[in-house]
């Protein structure tokens, strides 16, 4: 039985080689022949076909790549946003081609040129209609109204969308004035005479203000020695001294972190100036764009001349000559300084007009009986903030009904020579 399956084992059916003859079975019968002996190799024709479809992917993917095209804008577009002429996209369509015109005229502009500088030249006139078309593309999204009233960059005749860059806060009210600020710092004069309104007025602020710095100090004067104002940005004298105790004090858990560093930092300065040292040092502060300010205003400004020879670092007016005041108590009927001695004034209005450009506080200055004093009121004006007579506090009422009239600072009456 063994001996009779060993041939049949070996005489199975292999792969024979290839017998090609090209004299015995021609060129067609040669090429039948190879076709056939591929047809019966499987694995090269498992390979030959993934080949050809990872050519197929490729060439697909290849057409599909080339064929994307930028969709060109189209000249004209039935819109439906509605309002002809004044729809959303006619007027980027028009915006549009008043851009191609601009271009197609600065394409078309000659370069002349003259190598003798005495020679006349006449010049073309430029077409008024490609003119006009010029300035009004470029003017046409400056004129448009923004966001906050500021200069803004839209699309169109002058109706686009664009953002402004002004601080138009909506006011606030507080007492009869409208407060635009959305940060402020607050001087209550906390003396024996104003001992009374302080609750109210803090409690009026913070109404509109939760988060309102509120210091407190006695009194509403301000020393100025030379041309420098006691306890103010750039004293280097001595600090500390204390007229009378105010009736509150300052409280640091009421303030902000912002409010606790400056308290922290120059509660002697304003011990030593008042409200001169106060406004002085608050004016540079660029956390606060309002700085509000409630007293009777009697104290006024005090300032001094230096004897010759002494050094104007200190708080000390003994042997000091008084060359202006303006107190409701002063007796001192002329303005006696030089121009130098006038130059505090001005760094302050220089600091408050910033305000109309986003780069200082408005000033807002609420008082009880006197009008501000002149360098308070100028200060007013070119922040751009506000003055406002409270007098109905005094009978603890309420403003009057039209008390939309706000006042605008204007300068205090000049006592005549006596």
């Amino acid at each position: 039985m063994t001996a009779e399956r060993k041939p049949l084992l070996r005489s199975r059916p292999t792969e024979a080689p290839l017998d090609v003859s090209w004299r015995r079975d021609g060129f067609l019968g040669t090429l039948r022949l190879l076709w056939t002996h591929l047809l019966t190799s499987r694995g090269l024709i498992v390979s030959l076909g993934f080949h050809l479809i990872l050519l197929l992917i490729a060439f697909v993917w290849v057409i599909s790549v080339m064929k994307e095209q930028r969709v060109k804008q189209p000249e004209f577009m039935a819109t439906g946003a509605g309002g002809g002429a004044d729809g959303d996209r006619a007027r980027i369509l028009e915006h549009n081609l008043q851009l191609k015109k601009a271009k197609a005229t600065a394409k078309t502009v000659a370069r002349i040129t003259s190598k003798n500088p005495t020679s006349t030249i006449a010049l073309p006139e430029l077409p008024t209609s490609k003119m006009s078309d010029t300035l009004n593309t470029k003017t046409s999204g400056a004129s448009s109204k923004g966001f906050g009233g500021g200069s803004g960059g839209g699309i169109g005749s002058g109706k686009g969308i664009g953002v402004g860059n002004a601080r138009n806060f909506v006011g606030k009210p507080v007492m009869g004035a409208k407060i635009n600020a959305t940060k402020v710092a607050v001087f209550l004069d906390a003396s024996r005479s104003m001992a009374r309104y302080l609750d109210r007025v803090e409690g009026e602020i913070r109404k509109q203000f939760p988060d309102a710095d509120v210091f407190l100090y006695s009194g509403i004067w301000t020393n100025v020695k030379d041309d420098t104002i006691i306890g103010g940005l750039k004293y280097k004298g001595s600090t500390g001294r204390t007229g009378s105790a105010p009736v509150r004090a300052t409280d640091p858990d009421k303030l902000t972190a912002t409010g606790k560093r400056i308290f922290n930092q120059y509660d002697a300065n304003f011990r030593t100036g008042c409200i001169g040292a106060w406004i002085d040092i608050m004016r540079s502060e660029k956390h606060y764009d309002g700085i509000v300010i409630f007293s009777d205003f009697q104290d006024g400004v005090t300032q001094y001349r230096s004897p010759k020879g002494e050094k104007p670092d200190s708080y000390s007016t003994k042997n000091s000559t008084i060359v202006y005041s303006d107190g409701m108590r002063s007796t001192l009927p002329t303005d006696d300084r030089k121009p130098a001695e006038k130059h505090w004034e001005d760094e302050l209005v220089n600091a408050f007009a910033g305000a109309k450009s986003g780069r200082g506080p408005r000033l807002y200055l609420f008082s009880t009986q006197v009008e501000p004093q002149s360098i308070f009121n100028r200060c007013v004006l070119a922040s751009g903030g506000q003055i406002k007579m409270v007098e109905w506090l005094r009978t603890g009422g309420n403003p009057p009904a039209d008390d939309e009239q706000v006042t605008i600072g204007k300068p205090a009456a000049v006592r005549a020579l006596r």
